[in-house]
């Protein structure tokens, strides 16, 4: 009798871990979508430069935009060097144009990012507390012209801790862009 009450003691114990296991989990988490045709990658050049005009990010402080923004391009142009392509200015023709975004939640809703970029990667974030974490989004588009549309777009969702180390920031954005591009074909 004695054995068999014996598990029933160990129940609360496995109860008890399952909420910090699920307090960590909303930082693995993503979600991409992808959209559009490569194959013109394989007959260009290779040379791209940033869309003049589509290079935003949408934060609580507007001071931080810029810095956001550099890191996204700077994490862009390297894995775009690694996969063998050039970046060039506007003014030496380049093959295809760079356009990127990001935004938090609390600035630009998923509706919204539909209704701009006709992308919807759908990722709740119903169950967080927003103390600690909010959905962050980056787009990643590629244009033959600035006046055409993209013939290709990547848009990733992950969830931001809202306080974070800026090398750890620095970190994720890395491995965001890393992800998002893995579907540009090498040169």
């Amino acid at each position: 009798m004695r054995l068999k009450l014996l598990p029933f003691l160990f129940l609360p114990l496995l109860f008890a871990c399952v909420p910090v296991e699920q307090a960590r989990a909303p930082e693995t988490r993503s979600t991409t979508v992808v959209t559009g045709d490569v194959e013109y990658l394989n007959s260009s050049s290779g040379r791209y430069a940033w869309h003049p005009s589509l290079g935003k990010a949408h934060l609580e402080k507007s001071e931080n935009e810029s810095l956001l923004l550099s890191e996204l391009r700077k994490n862009i142009a390297k894995v775009m060097a690694e996969k063998g392509y050039q970046q060039v200015s506007l003014q030496q023709q380049p093959d295809f144009l760079i356009g990127v975004g990001a935004a938090l939640e609390s600035q630009m809703s998923d509706q919204k990012i539909l209704e701009r970029a006709g992308m919807k990667a759908g990722m709740s974030s119903d169950s967080l507390d927003p103390e600690l974490y909010q959905k962050g989004s980056i787009m990643v588009a590629l244009f033959q012209t600035e006046e055409g549309g993209p013939f290709w777009r990547a848009l990733g969702q992950g969830m931001a801790p809202t306080e974070l180390a800026l090398s750890e920031r620095k970190q994720r954005i890395e491995h965001a862009i890393t992800r998002l591009l893995q579907y540009i074909p090498q040169r």
